[in-house]
């Protein structure tokens, strides 16, 4: 079965816990079937969420339920991120009491109606930054019965996030789908980063003129839909680099790009070095 582009599969220690906390500086675009929780540390971001685009800054925090596309570049040189991933599994009550029904079930089936940021300022904000603290810290020193006091700071950091979420206004609702709209354009393309779509092609997926779907799509992405779908296929490029032995020339023609040439030229610009460097320099 050929995997999913960009789907990642998150190193979770045990699996009979399965939560990980990850320090890093960037987040490359990808998904997984994990809840992941973004808190910025220090600095500045971008964050991708599927369709919606976000910069947040020190103290804010960004909720990506499984299966949604994101990531998070930096915009100053000192962005520092935490990263919690962890499965439903761990905070799930399995139906045995009205949590399941109330909360749980509702933010994994429905996510377009949950709000995906945090800002800094809420009264809520503090609260959660303290438990992520706590989790942090517990999980890093795993002193006995630290998996119950992870799971406390979990459910705790759930319970204000609904909270927060039902003091937040909804979208309207033509704003709502337009972004759904967008967020189907953005799976298509991550689908099949290697097949050509045209402007006219993209804009028809979100029902917008090519002219009024270039303005919305730069304001959305920071990108051209060229540059976007450059940057998905040199990302998937550079997994398959890392994960296979298939020769350069072949997962340049599997990402979309027949000419060697310009393959190199495209990932050296996004990457800071050639494809052959990627190769040599990967984990054995």
């Amino acid at each position: 079965m050929t995997r999913s582009p960009f789907k990642e599969q998150t190193y979770i220690p045990d699996n009979s816990f399965p939560i990980n906390v990850f320090f890093v500086e960037r987040v490359y675009l990808h998904w997984h079937d994990h809840i992941e929780w973004i808190f910025v540390r220090r600095g500045t971001v971008r964050v991708q969420i599927d369709a919606s685009f976000e910069v947040l800054s020190e103290g804010e925090l960004v909720f990506v339920n499984s299966g949604q596309l994101h990531g998070a570049e930096r915009l100053s040189d000192d962005a520092r991120l935490v990263c919690i991933v962890f499965n439903e599994a761990l905070v799930r009550g399995n139906g045995l009491d009205a949590t399941e029904q109330h909360y749980f079930l509702p933010y994994l089936r429905s996510r377009a109606d949950w709000p995906t940021t945090l800002r800094a300022g809420h009264p809520l904000t503090g609260e959660m930054s303290a438990s992520f603290a706590r989790l942090v810290e517990e999980f890093g020193r795993k002193s006995p019965g630290y998996e119950l006091l992870v799971k406390a700071e979990l459910l705790r950091i759930f319970g204000l996030y609904f909270r927060y979420s039902e003091l937040t206004p909804r979208p309207p609702g033509s704003l709502l789908r337009q972004t759904n709209r967008f967020a189907e354009l953005l799976r298509k393309l991550r689908e099949d980063c290697a097949c050509p779509i045209t402007v006219a092609e993209a804009a028809a997926v979100v029902r917008l003129s090519p002219n009024h779907f270039c303005r919305v799509f730069k304001q959305l992405t920071g990108k051209t839909l060229i540059e976007y779908v450059r940057l998905l296929r040199v990302n998937e490029a550079e997994r398959l680099l890392l994960e296979t032995d298939w020769p350069v020339s072949a997962i340049a023609e599997r990402v979309g790009w027949p000419n060697l040439m310009y393959f190199g030229r495209a990932f050296k610009q996004t990457k800071g070095v050639a494809p052959s460097a990627i190769r040599r320099n990967r984990p054995i």
